[in-house]
């Protein structure tokens, strides 16, 4: 690449050709110091829009395939869609971006029947359930011999 002036490029325009056919010389042509053309063989811009055509299609291919696994069910998705509820009472299907183990589908399906049995309480009542949850795990825990009863008991063993 070199650049050049009008001014430089009128006087020389015969070699600047001759270079830019023969050489494969690229000129950016300047007017006050601001690059306003560029000059290059007809060869060399064949192939430039060449290899410009090629990446077009090529990002085409790309964006369609993007389109059409978006718009695609996912594979077997009849195993792989979730049910879940929907704020006004509907349901709607689900496809997960990655698989999930079946014990994965199965607790998300656990949390959508229980948020469903549950949009319609007051916050009083989800705080009552919250407690009644916390008081349930810590009967379990002292019964697998895992739950400490005392503060002392968690300061001493910390």
């Amino acid at each position: 690449m070199r650049i050049v002036s009008v001014s430089d490029a009128k006087r020389q325009i015969k070699d600047l050709v001759e270079q830019a056919a023969e050489h494969e010389q690229v000129y950016y042509i300047t007017r006050y110091s601001q690059a306003q053309a560029v000059m290059l063989g007809v060869e060399h811009y064949e192939n430039l829009l060449q290899r410009m055509a090629k990446l077009e299609d090529e990002v085409r291919r790309v964006w369609t395939a993007v389109e059409a696994e978006e718009s695609a069910p996912h594979a077997d998705s009849s195993s792989e869609s979730l049910v879940l509820p929907t704020a006004d009472g509907g349901w709607r299907t689900f496809y997960p971006a990655r698989a999930a183990s079946p014990q994965v589908h199965a607790a998300i399906q656990r949390a959508a029947k229980l948020a469903w049995r549950q949009r319609d309480w007051t916050p009083q009542q989800g705080a009552e359930a919250g407690r009644q949850s916390l008081e349930r795990a810590r009967q379990r825990a002292i019964e697998n011999g895992t739950a400490i009863e005392l503060e002392a008991e968690a300061a001493l063993n910390d």
